[in-house]
């Protein structure tokens, strides 16, 4: 006897239907979050590499920026 079943029941991903069904993880615009860090200046955050902490004048043009890329949040 066989370990194997003889027929192996499973979706076929030949149509976008049933790829959207069997798909795992789908992201949007929506689902992206940019954190903005405001102080007093604009300083790089040395415990957030890549983040940097932004004046309220700046931070203005950095939101203007994200929202132009479609992102909201």
């Amino acid at each position: 006897m066989s370990a194997f079943p003889a027929t192996r029941l499973r979706r076929l991903r030949r149509t976008d239907a049933l790829r959207s069904l069997v798909r795992e993880t789908r992201l949007d615009l929506d689902d992206f979050v940019q954190p903005l860090f405001v102080g007093p200046s604009s300083v790089p955050n040395a415990e957030l590499p890549g983040l940097s902490r932004y004046s309220v004048e700046d931070v203005v043009a950095e939101a203007g920026e994200l929202a132009s890329l479609g992102v909201e949040a």
